[in-house]
């Protein structure tokens, strides 16, 4: 009878890495299909009124889950622990969490204007590295040995991934530097998310992370693009189809994963997206991936695995909605 309690302890303790991992893996799909589908928007509009009509579009659908959230907590006699009044420091990290995702969303869309696809690609997903660094010396985070092996063979697949697709050149400096620091940011989005969750709801958070994006957006976006709408039908369908399948479902799914696996082991696992981001345009454009891109892939998959199973994985958390 021990050894069965003992058991059924240790499987609802793996439970929550478990739900993390999946639902992290099946957010790759979204996020990794979001630059082909930008890329088919922008042969009407730019890239940054691609992330504002992405943006506003999610905010309207959180926000109708946030009410639908509400209205059921009247209905029962349960007790949700966002009833409880916002606190003023609860409120500007939730700020600062939308204003850091409305930042880098605007650095990588000029960088990619200033630089190549490939260097924007390298150094934003440098953001793994941030947010293991900022954990261990603001957080006195401690990682055991195979989550630093897994995050050092990840982010070398990654690193030699597009270093393959790299041109170096003295007159995309700023470039670089902006896509450097969007990794920065980045990465403060996600630190900021996974303190959130234990207080917030995956809809909560996605509401206020769009919504101050939109209004971060809206007064610099005329400034930024000549043409702010799209002109066609299918233009408008590919817009509504990246703002609910990447934005709602892909993002949602990454901030739910947040409250359940460390936010470290989520960015390692995030050096897979510009590897699938390239297999989805090999299908959907036609670009060449060769035998070298399919090696580095197989990598990063093995760094993943080891950052996966380590006792890195497992985020604690009050709240799991």
């Amino acid at each position: 009878m021990t050894f069965k309690l003992s058991l059924l302890k240790q499987q609802f303790s793996e439970t929550p890495a478990l739900l993390g991992t999946a639902s992290l893996l099946f957010a790759l799909i979204p996020i990794s299909l979001a630059p082909s589908l930008t890329k088919l928007c922008q042969q009407e509009i730019g890239a940054n009124a691609v992330v504002f009509h992405r943006s506003w579009i999610a905010t309207v659908v959180f926000a109708l889950w946030n009410g639908l959230e509400a209205f059921r907590y009247q209905q029962s006699d349960s007790q949700s622990i966002e009833q409880k009044p916002f606190t003023g420091q609860e409120v500007w990290l939730l700020l600062a969490m939308g204003t850091s995702a409305g930042t880098y969303l605007l650095l990588w869309a000029w960088s990619l204007s200033q630089t190549s696809v490939a260097k924007v690609a390298l150094l934003s997903n440098l953001n793994s590295l941030f947010v293991a660094l900022a954990g261990y010396l603001l957080f006195g985070r401690r990682f055991d040995h195979r989550f630093v092996i897994g995050l050092v063979i990840a982010l070398g697949g990654a690193i030699a991934f597009e270093l393959n697709k790299v041109q170096f050149a003295n007159d995309q400096i700023l470039g670089d530097a902006l896509a450097l620091l969007t990794a920065v940011f980045m990465a403060t989005c996600m630190l900021l998310i996974e303190r959130l969750r234990t207080r917030f709801s995956t809809a909560t958070i996605m509401l206020w992370r769009c919504g101050v994006t939109t209004m971060f957006l809206l007064p610099v976006l005329p400034f930024l693009e000549d043409r702010l709408l799209p002109y066609s039908w299918t233009g408008w369908f590919f817009i509504i189809f990246q703002a609910l399948f990447c934005q709602v479902l892909g993002q949602g799914l990454l901030a739910y994963s947040l409250s359940r696996i460390s936010s470290g082991v989520v960015a390692v696992t995030l050096l897979l997206e510009p590897v699938l981001a390239s297999i989805f345009a090999w299908f959907i454009f036609s670009e060449q991936v060769g035998l070298f891109d399919w090696a580095t892939f197989a990598v990063v998959l093995a760094g993943i695995y080891l950052a996966q199973s380590s006792q890195s994985t497992v985020q604690i958390t009050n709240e799991g909605s």
